[in-house]
């Protein structure tokens, strides 16, 4: 008999990550692929069909390397924002627009409504990124997206592809700006501007979403169970054991995550209050659980400032973050802004070592991730766990600032938490392992 396997599938901003692991979590194979993103300065966007194709192949790459096996499930988690416009054909009728492309119209939106009611309807601020705002630039821009029937998230369209339904998932459903979050249903103000593009049939993850099938499918993944897995972060807090209620996972990669999983659904006033804070308010993987998400560009500053005191690869910053944990100065630098296009450092004297620089800018980081805390604590309690994951938290002096600032953190070290996240939620689909229950943690986590 084949050993059975779960493959979990992340189509992230960089690459497609693929794994095949074993019904006890053991991971046996891996692969990956550049996501296909055509880009032409800031702007980036793929062909909805080559982004799929290049998803299968990954998955089933994985499959394949772990030897003779059979594929009981498949999960696809990945970026949110970035979908696929599908006709009544069930055809991709126009460009997949990354979800860092900065052509969504929300000047459009703005036209329509308030951004106090949006906020309060949707979650998170009136601004460029949510899918409603690239469908409504794609709309004004290339006709034939004027066909679409329904908008999937990429996660949803790469189910799809593998021969699965059209489902809305919660996580993902939220970050369009086309879900009304304290309803679950179709914003009306959405459905105003664009029509009602979110499938009828929704789901939570994990739940599932049909089998593998189709003559575009390789051999090897059909048959399997199928669920959309959420969004990338939301799986890896899930495998990581922190969605649970009251539990914070601090994401350090690139970009900052700071997530509080939550089981009382936030009011409209509240969701108003902490998205003027810009703190999105979001369903979770977890079922009739919300999350509470800051992002803020810690990671991104770290790599400038990094670059800038000479500190090029990974090796270089762990022997700066080494020395930074013993530099001490009575003047050091201040961070006195973080964007997108530049970070502006204060306070630069005589006798300033890259090492006191680098604790400086490291301290000040976290304490704006603090001020986040503060005010989700604010809204919904003190946090009662926490837990870290991220590359950046292999810097000595990054882990020690955030042990100093959070309630007895927990470090986990997973290379791929998202694909990991993905293939358990396979196998609850599959119907070969039981969803967490209140407390939140996968068989695969450790408590």
């Amino acid at each position: 008999m084949r050993r059975q396997v779960l493959v979990g599938v992340d189509a992230g901003t960089t690459s497609i990550k693929a794994l095949a692991v074993g019904l006890d979590g053991t991971i046996l194979a891996e692969s990956s692929s550049p996501t296909p993103w055509r880009h032409d300065g800031p702007l980036a966007d793929a062909d909805a069909d080559e982004l799929a194709r290049a998803a299968v192949q990954t998955c089933a790459s994985a499959a394949e390397a772990a030897g003779e096996v059979e594929v009981a499930g498949i999960g696809v988690t990945g970026i949110a924002e970035a979908g696929a416009l599908i006709d009544g054909s069930g055809r991709p009728c126009a460009p997949v627009l990354a979800w860092f492309d900065p052509r969504g119209d929300a000047a459009a939106v703005r036209a329509a409504v308030t951004p106090r009611d949006y906020q309060r309807a949707t979650g998170r601020r009136l601004n460029s990124k949510p899918s409603l705002m690239k469908i409504l630039w794609l709309r004004a821009n290339v006709e034939s997206s004027t066909r679409a029937v329904q908008h999937l998230c990429v996660a949803e369209w790469i189910v799809h592809a593998l021969g699965g339904e059209q489902v809305s998932e919660a996580s993902l459903a939220s970050r369009t700006g086309m879900l009304d979050i304290t309803r679950r249903e179709p914003w009306p103000g959405a459905v105003e501007l664009v029509g009602d593009l979110l499938p009828s049939q929704r789901i939570w993850a994990g739940d599932p979403a049909g089998r593998a099938s189709g003559d575009d499918v390789p051999a090897i993944l059909r048959g399997a169970a199928l669920t959309v897995a959420g969004l990338d972060h939301q799986a890896a807090v899930l495998i990581s054991g922190a969605a649970r209620d009251g539990a914070l996972f601090d994401s350090m990669g690139t970009a900052e995550a700071l997530i509080r999983t939550v089981r009382e659904h936030r009011s409209v006033d509240d969701i108003e209050w902490l998205t003027d804070r810009d703190i999105d308010v979001d369903w979770s993987v977890l079922p009739n659980h919300q999350i509470l998400l800051a992002g803020r560009l810690t990671g991104l500053t770290l790599e400038r400032v990094a670059a800038m005191l000479g500190a090029a690869n990974r090796p270089a910053r762990l022997v700066l973050g080494e020395a930074a944990l013993t530099a001490g100065s009575t003047a050091a630098p201040r961070l006195l802004d973080v964007s997108n296009d530049a970070i502006t450092l204060g306070n630069i004297t005589d006798g300033i070592s890259p090492a006191v620089t680098w604790r400086a800018v490291v301290e000040d980081l976290a304490d704006m991730a603090g001020e986040a805390l503060a005010q989700m604590a604010e809204n919904a309690g003190p946090h009662v766990t926490s837990v870290l994951g991220g590359g950046w938290t292999r810097n000595a002096m990054v882990a020690d600032a955030k042990r100093r600032r959070l309630v007895d953190p927990r470090f986990v070290d997973i290379s791929e938490p998202g694909a990991l996240g993905a293939a358990f939620l396979a196998g609850v689909a599959a119907g070969v392992l039981d969803r967490p229950g209140a407390d939140g943690v996968p068989c695969w986590a450790s408590a």
